[in-house]
Formats: C-alpha cells, sequence, structure tokens
C-alpha cells in the first residue's frame, strides 16, 4: 500500500515538475469544470468568488488571483486589436500554468487574428485536450478547418460541439455558412432556420437568413431581416458587409456609405481573415461618388 502511495506521490510530483504548475495554478485548475459549466453566465449574477466568462469569444476571469489579473490584461488587449501584446503576456504567463484554459483559449484567439492558423489550432487542441465539454473550443477548431478549405473535418468538429451542447446557436450557424460559403444555399437555410426555431431573436441566425435572401437576389428582405438585429447585443461585424450591399444594390449608397464605414471601424476583427480591407475600402468611396452625383 505504501509502495502504491509512493508511486502517486512521484506521479504527481512529475506531472508539477513538467507542468510548471503553481499551488494557485493547481488550485484554479480545480475549479475550471465548474466554472465552465458558469460560463455562459454574466458575472454579475450569483456564483462563486472566481470564475471565468465569455465576451466577444474573449475569456476573461472573475476574482484577483495572479491568474486572473495576467489572463484579464491580456485579454483587454485583444479586446483593443493588440494581439502581440496580449501574446507576450499570455506566453510567459503559460510557463507556468500550461494547463489554464484562458490561457490557452485567448492565445488560439490571438493568433487566429493574426492569421496564424496552425498557432491558433496548436492552443485551441490543447484547450479542447484540458476542457473537452465546451462546445465552443470545438467551433474555433472548425473555423480554422473552414479556413484551410478542409470542410469535412470542419463539419466533425462543430458535431462534436452540438454532442457536447444541442442547444449552442453559433453551431447551427457555423454550419449554416459552411454551406452558404459552398453556394448550397437551400441547405444553408435548414440550418440558420433551426437555430432560430431555438431562439427566434438570435442576431446570428438571423443574419445568416438575410445572407440568403441577400445570395437569392432578394436585398428588400434581406435589409428587413438585418433592421431585425439587435446590435446593442453581441453580433457579427459582417451585418454591416451585407446591409451596405444590400443598400448598395437598391441604390441607396448613403446607407451603403454609413456600413462600409462602421465595418472599416473593425479591421482587427475576424471579416477581414478573409475579405480585403482595400475592397471595402472601395466599396466606400464608390458609395460616395454615387452620393455626390
Amino acid at each position: 500500500m505504501k509502495e502504491a502511495l509512493s508511486r502517486t506521490a512521484l506521479l504527481l510530483l512529475l506531472l508539477a515538475l513538467v507542468t510548471g504548475y503553481t499551488a494557485a495554478a493547481a488550485e484554479d485548475f480545480s475549479r475550471l469544470h465548474h466554472l465552465l459549466r458558469l460560463a455562459r453566465k454574466p458575472p454579475g449574477e450569483a456564483g462563486p468568488k472566481d470564475r471565468i466568462y465569455f465576451k466577444d469569444e474573449i475569456v476573461y476571469c472573475t476574482g484577483s488571483s495572479s491568474l486572473a489579473i495576467e489572463n484579464n490584461k491580456a485579454a483587454d488587449k485583444i479586446a483593443g486589436g493588440d494581439y502581440s501584446g496580449a501574446i507576450a503576456i499570455l506566453e510567459s504567463a503559460l510557463k507556468n500554468s500550461a494547463l489554464f484554459f484562458p490561457f490557452r483559449y485567448n492565445l488560439g484567439i490571438c493568433y487566429l487574428h493574426l492569421n496564424s492558423l496552425k498557432k491558433s489550432m496548436l492552443h485551441f487542441t490543447k484547450a479542447q485536450a484540458i476542457v473537452p465539454e465546451y462546445a465552443g473550443t470545438y467551433l474555433q477548431m472548425g473555423s480554422i478547418y473552414q479556413l484551410w478549405y478542409r470542410d469535412n473535418e470542419a463539419i466533425e468538429c462543430y458535431r462534436e460541439a452540438l454532442r457536447r451542447n444541442s442547444n449552442e446557436l453559433d453551431t447551427y450557424v457555423r454550419i449554416g455558412d459552411l454551406f452558404f460559403n459552398r453556394n448550397q444555399v437551400q441547405l444553408a437555410k435548414k440550418y440558420y432556420d433551426q437555430c432560430l426555431r431555438i431562439n427566434p431573436r438570435f442576431n446570428n441566425g438571423l443574419l445568416g437568413r438575410a445572407k440568403a435572401y441577400f445570395k437569392e437576389g432578394e436585398y428588400y428582405r434581406a435589409l428587413v431581416v438585418l433592421k431585425s438585429i439587435d446590435t446593442r447585443k453581441q453580433y457579427d461585424r459582417a451585418y454591416h458587409y451585407y446591409y451596405a450591399e444590400s443598400a448598395f444594390k437598391l441604390q441607396d449608397y448613403a446607407t451603403a456609405s454609413t456600413h462600409y464605414a462602421l465595418l472599416l471601424e473593425a479591421k482587427n476583427d475576424r471579416f477581414f481573415l478573409t475579405n480585403s480591407v482595400t475592397l471595402i475600402e472601395h466599396k466606400l468611396n464608390l458609395s460616395n461618388r454615387f452620393i455626390e452625383k
């Protein structure tokens, strides 16, 4: 019995040495599963003293532990578009807390926005291994596979996300977007509509429906749906693109100009991973020229 306990103690010691865990990091990690169950709730609600929550895909921590402080410094830099600054903080902090989920997840977000997709996938894969039950990580991995045009692997990630949480609305939107990008609009609409059956007011589901109308040349209907999106809540910045494009098609150049300009205010958004800033600037200038005529 003593020999078995000694082996266990030795294994725990080796784990601590390999991961570089501090006592504080180990304590925070032990609470992580509980924290993630509460991750969808805003921090103001009743709950444990220290927990994590998501805002615009960025992980924040409440509490005053050293891990929370370092993570939130990096999170604020991500929110401000300073991805390199955030990476410097997170990579340094990671040396002592290799299994702290927020560090891994936020590093994945940083490298994704810098279009360093292999590094982004590395950190999301490690985040997924740390907390395999969290659906959002599979969404991020699926989006990277889409950027690599590896649609089958993307779909498998999205299916895994649904297995973890069948009410994760963005999963239906991402699958819809995959088919939308393949010009399989009818199939895309099925997923957007499934999302809206769960929550008829979900912004990204409404955007998906508007995109389908736009693709089918129904620009008025697209605008009607776009006008119903509540931009006071979290929303995909592609909303401004489709609003501008629909307005331009209907020769409402002033509205098109407004939304192209709003889109260009968010040049760090993931929209610009697959769309050219220069092209949007050209569309803005073109709209302005039509206004002047």
